[in-house]
Parts: C-alpha cells; structure tokens; sequence
C-alpha cells in the first residue's frame, strides 16, 4: 500500500507528526511518501501543495493521511486528489476548544460558531477520522454526527529512548517539579500555583517552561511568596534538549492536566505520554480515559481542579522520595502496553489495511 502523509502546520516537527510517520514506516508491506511543509508562514500552504502534486504525480498514492492541524488544508488536499481516500488526524475539534476553553474570550467563542459548520464538512467528507483518545470518539462522533467506526483513538506517543542512570540526589536537595507546556487552560497552571500556596513549608523547587513573559512575570510575583519554595521560569527550550536532559533530571513532572475544563476531561497530554515513556513519575489530572493509571502504583493520580489534591500529592511525594523512581519504572511499563508507538503501529495497520482494501 502506498501511503502519502500530508502535513501544513506552522510546527512541523510536533511530536504526533513524529510518531505517525515513525509507525507508518514499520508497517510491513506499506511505502511512505511525506508532503511535509518546511516554511512555517503562510508560504507552508503552496510549499505542501506542490509536494502533494509531485507525490501524486510520480508515487500515485493509494490513499493520504492529512495530519494534525490539517483542517485549513483539508478541502485544498480533496480537490488534489479527488476521490482518493484521505484520512484526517484530527485529535480535537479547533471550534469546540474555542467555545469551551475561552483562551480568546468572546471573539474567540464568535468564531467557534463560523468554524463549527467547516469542521462538519471535513469530518463527514473524511474516509476515516483520527483522534487520541476515546472519550474523543465519542465527543467527535455525537458533534459531528460520525457513524460508529468512522473516528478511530490512536494515542499520540512519544519519543522512546533507554532510560538514563540518574545520579542520587543529595539528602538535602529540594524535589525538583518539572512543568512544560503551552499554558493553556486545559493545563491549569493557576490550579498548580495555587497548591504551591500550601506548601510553602517543603523543599520544593518549580521548574516552568512555556508561557509568555506575561506568565513569567506572574510566576515570579507568586513564588515571592512561597516561603521554602524555589522556582525557575524558561519561555522555551529544544524539544532535543528537554528529552534528553531536563525531564530526565526532574524529581517528579506534572503531566496534567488539571485545568478541569471540557476539553481536560478528554485528554491525556503530551507530555503525560513523553515523561511516562522516560520513566520519570508523573502527576496525572484523572480524565474520562484512563488507560490504567493508578495512583502511587505508576502514578500519582489527582482529580482536576483541585489544588488541595495536587499539593497532597506533592507532599505525599516529598514524604516518600524513596518510592518515586520505582513508580516512574511502572508508568514507563505502563506507557508501553498502553500508549506507546508499537500500540500506534498496530493501530494504524489495522485500520488503513482495512480502508485499503474497501
């Protein structure tokens, strides 16, 4: 089967782009083209149409997937390949995010109601919908209308490598907390500054990266008042860089989410899945899927949007630092039977072998 995957999107390197192209390219008997932009302005639009020309031209492909966020580009891929199946990555719904997560307050709940109609032309158009979890099967097919088999959950995986030795950590060293991310409110970042506040007695110490100098600022002004806990504030570092060396050295990650919004409820985050796959113990925000998080088994499991449960755990993990790496052990085990890349191949093959052939 000849497959062309197809991606516009201003950062083309994102980690489920990633895992895709890396499963589609161990399924036995499938040949991959990509149509990836490399201009990340406007200019990635004309730059993936005309790969997807060529590709067609000289691969003939037998069907294409449209990657996440492909949903400007869709109807551009459809009139390029007429009745050939393409298979949308669409993860989350861009017009539902808007209205529930208010990030851009009423404008953006206004262009919710013009994106939503959009949206419900791609999806049903679509020969097969991807998302990353099933409680997103089940809220994608009821907005949208979609039949039973046409969305199906493929997680969003994660860089996998051998986990690094860590040194020790002295008797005396502050547990280090490690968060990243884009700062949404689905993350809940006022959730966990708030359970800072109640643990200004330990010996903790906030590693921030994301966010924009506005959120360094108010990061700063809150831990002015956190007693014995320290912080640091990045606004970005190398996705190289934070595999590599920074979630490696991390005590504990907040992988979230804990914003408690509609949106949180049916996610389970990025980095969640990257820091699981490092073997660091995660702090996970319990959403509708659970894969088989446990808590203080391969996790620490907390509800959303309560500060009071997230500073609990945060104790509970400075009172028990002996436990921690043993639990990063078993969410990494976890992450493997449940999210990880060989369970995306498996996925994959079995869907678009079954597209394929219809």
């Amino acid at each position: 089967m000849r497959i062309c995957y197809v991606l516009s999107y201003r950062s083309p390197s994102y980690i489920r782009t990633q895992t895709l192209v890396s499963a589609l390219r161990k399924i036995p008997g499938m040949e991959v083209q990509l149509a990836i932009n490399s201009h990340i302005g406007l200019g990635r639009y004309a730059d993936t149409w005309q790969q997807v020309r060529k590709i067609r031209t000289t691969f003939d492909p037998h069907l294409y997937i449209l990657g996440f966020r492909g949903h400007e580009f869709y109807w551009l891929l459809r009139g390029l390949v007429g009745r050939k199946p393409i298979v949308f990555d669409a993860m989350m719904s861009p017009a539902t995010a808007l209205a529930e997560e208010r990030k851009f307050g009423l404008p953006g709940c206004l262009a919710a109601r013009l994106l939503l109609p959009m949206e419900r032309t791609i999806m049903r158009d679509a020969n097969l919908v991807l998302t990353d979890t099933q409680a997103h099967v089940a809220h994608l097919g009821r907005l949208f209308g979609l039949a039973a088999g046409q969305v199906v959950p493929v997680p969003v995986g994660a860089v996998e490598q051998p986990i690094a030795v860590r040194a020790p950590a002295g008797e005396n060293c502050p547990l280090s907390v490690l968060f990243y991310g884009s700062f949404l409110p689905l993350h809940g970042v006022n959730v966990i500054l708030e359970a800072v506040t109640l643990l200004r007695d330990l010996p903790l110490r906030f590693d921030f990266i994301g966010g924009n100098a506005k959120w360094g600022q108010h990061l700063a002004s809150v831990f002015a008042h956190a007693g014995a806990v320290r912080h640091t504030w990045r606004a970005w570092v190398p996705f190289e860089e934070l595999v590599a060396q920074t979630i490696p050295k991390a005590d504990i990650c907040l992988g979230g989410p804990f914003g408690n919004t509609p949106q949180a409820r049916r996610v389970i985050t990025g980095k969640t899945s990257q820091t699981l796959a490092l073997g660091r113990p995660t702090l996970i925000g319990a959403a509708e899927d659970n894969p088989g998080f446990i808590d203080r088994e391969n996790c620490l499991l907390v509800p959303q949007g309560s500060a009071e449960a997230l500073a609990g755990a945060l104790r509970w993990a400075v009172e028990n630092r002996e436990r921690l790496d043993e639990i990063g052990q078993c969410g990494r085990a976890l992450y493997m039977r449940k999210l990880s890349i060989d369970v995306v191949i498996h996925r994959l093959a079995e869907v678009l072998t079954r597209l394929g052939g219809s």
